[in-house]
């Protein structure tokens, strides 16, 4: 696929700011420093309304509804101390326009059996701030905050693309925004303002940061991140498949007539499932039905589950508080453990690590980011080698009800490239609606050939895939894989806090 850019241009508020500095708070100062990415696919619009028109709607919305997400329009730089925070200067939002020379089936729409996200049509490269996936300003460079791309197939069909720095706005400020836009642009009123005052995350006076556990401020050393580098070694591939509500059935069907399954979540579940997999594709099968044949590395080598939790309703913070109100929970066990343990224990353990954070553990977080430092804080999943899984649970997140006046589309997803040396899960809401979910997987080459060929995989997961696309490598080494499945959830009972994102 061929993108070209044919447009670049800068959207500033259709009324200007007061130009003032916007402190971030310490919740925005622990995230990852990158930009969280979601695409939208509408189908064959451009057949009655041209792609001039719809690209001049969508610009004079966005200079409205920057009106009152104006932060959107602003740039992270850096002060005279030093330290990064939000300038509200309506420097503008980069408006990026492009054209690519293929069809949307060509990117797996709906015609060819189920879309798939894209990072080529993000406008992140052809925005031009930096190799990424770390994006932070310089004395010489503030960088942009917000970046979209409007793209016309050659099928009359178009992608949307939204990318929002991740430390100005999480997951659910993020959507709140865009779909704050689509109301705008469709003429309807603000189904909800947003809340600038993020002072109200502040440290204690004697801060306490005692309950904090799976952040670090540690950095990565050489020997490390070359141990890292040897996990590739073919070329990324993405592959989507279906997954239909007797195999979610299945989960609940274990081998433990002491708990009571159904008091879990059919996310606690998936999770619990998904984590087993993928230690078991690392593990290369070496790890038997028993703890006790297992080797001794895989005995004692340790492997994390991170799972990113809003915040919102343990807090007392207004709905429309725009920033990140999230956090990572931990659950930690051994690779033999959880290759070798029943689902349903290790639910238990995703569980208890989910319940742990409350509204004690996010103020003795915002705390352990002041006593720490602003720079090198951060959750330790960004520092994994290869042995973690990261979870973001998107599911109640309006994907679907984006709809700038031409309908809704007709598929949503984030839209991030690959990640290197961690294994992760993103849950989203599905293009079939309501009982379903598309579950996004990035995990490495050689372990997916390992997952799709285990039976646990096979018995429950794997369909014949709706799309399987390969990405050409221009060497030996292998970027991580992405991988989209479809879950009917129709039979089950879903019961989930707001697990949002890394």
């Amino acid at each position: 696929m061929k993108v070209k850019t044919t447009s670049r241009t800068w959207v500033v508020p259709a009324i200007p700011t007061n130009q003032h500095w916007l402190s971030l708070s310490n919740l925005d100062r622990v995230v990852n420093p990158t930009f969280v990415s979601v695409i939208f696919f509408y189908e064959a619009v451009l057949k009655s309304k041209a792609f001039a028109e719809i690209v001049s709607k969508l610009k004079q919305s966005l200079r409205e509804v920057l009106v009152q997400f104006y932060p959107l329009a602003g740039r992270l730089a850096l002060r005279e101390d030093g330290l990064v925070d939000l300038h509200c200067n309506d420097a503008g939002v980069m408006f990026l326009e492009a054209v690519v020379d293929s069809e949307l089936c060509d990117a797996g729409g709906r015609g060819c059996g189920g879309a798939q996200p894209v990072p080529a049509l993000s406008g992140i490269d052809a925005a031009r701030v930096g190799p990424g996936p770390v994006f932070l300003p310089d004395q010489v460079s503030p960088m942009p905050v917000l970046i979209i791309q409007v793209t016309q197939f050659r099928c009359k069909s178009m992608a949307i693309a939204v990318n929002w720095h991740h430390t100005v706005a999480d997951g659910f400020s993020g959507i709140h925004f865009v779909r704050s836009w689509s109301e705008v642009a469709s003429g309807q009123p603000l189904s909800l303002k947003p809340v600038h005052c993020r002072d109200i995350l502040k440290p204690r006076p004697t801060p306490d940061s005692s309950l904090v556990h799976g952040y670090s401020t540690a950095i990565l050393k050489g020997d490390e991140l070359n141990l890292a580098a040897q996990i590739n070694k073919k070329p990324a591939i993405a592959k989507l498949f279906n997954i239909g509500r007797v195999a979610i059935q299945k989960l609940r069907m274990v081998e433990d007539d002491t708990t009571d399954v159904f008091s879990f979540s059919t996310a606690e579940m998936i999770s619990a499932y998904l984590w087993k997999i993928m230690v078991r594709a690392r593990l290369d099968g070496r790890v038997s039905k028993s703890a006790e044949t297992a080797d001794a590395a895989a005995k004692s080598a340790s492997t994390r589950f991170f799972m990113f939790v809003d915040g919102r309703k343990r807090l007392d913070i207004p709905a429309g508080y725009f920033g990140n109100v999230v956090c990572s929970a931990c659950a930690q066990s051994t690779e033999a453990d959880i290759a070798t343990k029943s689902v349903i224990q290790i639910a238990s353990l995703i569980r208890k690590a989910n319940r742990s954070i409350n509204e004690d553990y996010f103020q003795s977080l915002i705390d352990w980011v002041e006593t720490k430092g602003f720079m090198c804080s951060k959750s330790e999943h960004v520092n994994s080698l290869g042995r973690d899984v990261a979870a973001t649970f998107w599911i109640y997140f309006p994907l679907y009800e984006v709809d700038f006046g031409w309908g809704k589309p007709t598929f949503a997803a984030r839209n991030a490239a690959p990640r290197q040396f961690i294994d992760g899960i993103s849950m989203m809401p599905s293009p079939h609606g309501r009982g379903h979910m598309a579950a996004v997987l990035n995990l490495h080459g050689d372990r997916m050939e390992r997952l799709e060929a285990d039976p646990m995989f096979t018995s429950l997961l794997a369909q014949q895939p709706m799309v399987a696309v390969k990405r050409e490598s221009k060497g030996e080494n292998m970027a991580p894989v992405m991988v989209i499945f479809r879950v009917d959830l129709r039979l089950t009972e879903v019961r989930i806090d707001l697990w949002n994102i890394a």
